[in-house]
């Protein structure tokens, strides 16, 4: 019976012994040598003490919590005590910062990354110094920051730790931490510098975009009333082309120098061709009115010698021949010359090339909205009173003109009829048919009466004025 109890007295203090041992030893400030498959979870949960204080006494990743086998760590008393050598250390460090503070200009090209790199700091002081967001990596040329270090004389690569115990640790060291480095903090500034310095580029690219000026381009200068789609219709080209060969503002001013890429058409030659078409129109028309007169004088003249004739047979007596002949023949001249007039613009109304004519003569009267005078015509402004010159009430616009006579398809359309774009009940535009692929009209404001050509603005159908 006291023998038991002697082995279980001796027992009991073998074993409150090995705990004193162990709790000693767990409290003591002490080193670690990492072993395989340990944490510094484990170890904070077997000296007794936080992650965070031996992550921060030992320059641990907070983040990836990461620890090579072999390393030696240093494993704090107490959490509290720790804590005061922290916020010692870290005040100390603050007031080193702010004693060696110094003010720099931000250059173009300039990244926070490199920043720190040239004075020697990190990306993480420059935006705790500066106020800046802790995922802040914008900056811009003319901007003033804080920092904290002084200019390296020659830029080198960032070096790796220094192992705590050089003497057993360095290879293993050498063999872990740096590679960890390379991966944690150089992808991480490349993935955030870089894209900046694109960014600034990419802004600067933007603010001054490249013109694109073909090998055949012409110039062309700015005239009072043009537009940009007056000047593309002019040479047969697009708004878009325009405005990538020239640097344009919000509106085109007179005088502006424009060029003009793979210009489709020679404004000057089809000004030149229309010009001699409307002459050739005109002359056509001054013939045709020729005819009409000389073709008139000779029928008063047949008929007056038809009198002539008859005159023996109608009076009997000299005396009477020579008193009625000059009353006869002044009593059939006279209703001859006031038919004539009549049967003139009977014709003239009819024809419509004596139409497109004296349309073409209000060539360079100005667009002007709800005009119906010379002194400045809409589209159907400028048909209504062509027509009513002739006689003709066509109606005031568009909707109502397409009423004045028989449609027709523009293959069918003959000189003087009118043309028309939309489609019938809902028509926007009219012109005048000159005939080939010609037709004239007053087609926008800021413009002027023109001559049109289908081939680069077809109709929609025609109407032949009744």
């Amino acid at each position: 019976m006291n023998h038991t109890a002697k082995k279980l007295l001796v027992g009991t203090v073998g074993a409150a012994g090995l705990f004193l041992a162990t709790t000693a030893t767990a409290n003591a400030d002490t080193t670690h040598k990492v072993a395989k498959n340990d944490t510094v979870w484990d170890l904070s949960q077997k000296y007794g003490v936080s992650i965070q204080a031996i992550e921060a006494l030992n320059n641990i990743d907070q983040n990836s919590h990461l620890i090579v086998t072999g390393q030696t760590l240093k494993v704090p008393a107490k959490d509290a005590q720790v804590s005061e050598n922290n916020n010692t250390a870290q005040a100390a460090d603050k007031k080193a910062d702010t004693e060696n503070t110094s003010d720099v200009t931000v250059k173009a090209g300039d990244t926070l990354w490199t920043l720190a790199q040239q004075y020697n700091t990190s990306v993480e002081k420059l935006r705790e110094l500066n106020g800046l967001a802790a995922d802040a990596y914008l900056i811009h040329p003319g901007n003033v920051l804080k920092v904290n270090g002084t200019v390296q004389a020659t830029q080198q690569p960032a070096q790796t730790e220094q192992p705590v115990q050089q003497q057993t640790e360095q290879p293993v060291q050498q063999q872990t931490e740096q590679p960890v480095q390379q991966q944690t903090e150089q992808p991480v500034q490349q993935q955030t510098e870089q894209p900046v310095v694109q960014q600034e580029a990419t802004q600067e690219q933007a603010q001054e975009p490249q013109l694109v000026v073909s090998a055949n381009h012409t110039t062309h200068t700015v005239q009072a009333g043009e537009s940009l789609y007056s000047i593309a219709q002019a040479y047969g080209v697009t708004v878009d082309s325009l405005r990538s060969a020239n640097n344009l503002g919000a509106t085109l001013l007179v005088g502006q120098t424009l060029t003009i890429n793979d210009p489709a058409k020679d404004p000057a030659q089809e000004a030149a061709q229309e010009q001699a078409a409307a002459q050739a129109q005109q002359q056509a028309a001054a013939q045709q009115a020729a005819q009409e007169q000389a073709a008139a004088a000779q029928a008063q003249q047949q008929a007056a010698a038809q009198q002539q004739v008859q005159q023996p047979v109608q009076n009997q007596a000299p005396a009477q021949t020579q008193t009625q002949a000059p009353a006869q023949q002044t009593q059939q001249a006279q209703p001859a010359q006031v038919q004539q007039p009549q049967q003139q613009v009977v014709s003239t109304s009819a024809d419509g090339s004596a139409i497109a004519a004296y349309a073409q003569s209000f060539i360079g009267t100005p667009y002007v909205w709800g005009g119906s005078t010379p002194s400045g015509f809409d589209c159907s402004g400028l048909t209504q009173y062509v027509y009513a010159h002739f006689g003709k009430q066509i109606g005031r616009n568009t909707i109502a003109q397409e009423s004045a006579g028989t449609h027709i398809p523009v293959s069918q359309a003959q000189v003087g009829d009118l043309l028309f774009w939309g489609t019938p009940g809902s028509t926007y535009h009219v012109a005048i048919y000159l005939g080939g692929n010609s037709f004239v009209a007053a087609p926008e404001p800021g413009q002027s009466v023109k001559i049109g050509n289908m081939a680069y603005f077809m109709p929609s159908f025609a109407v032949h004025v009744n």
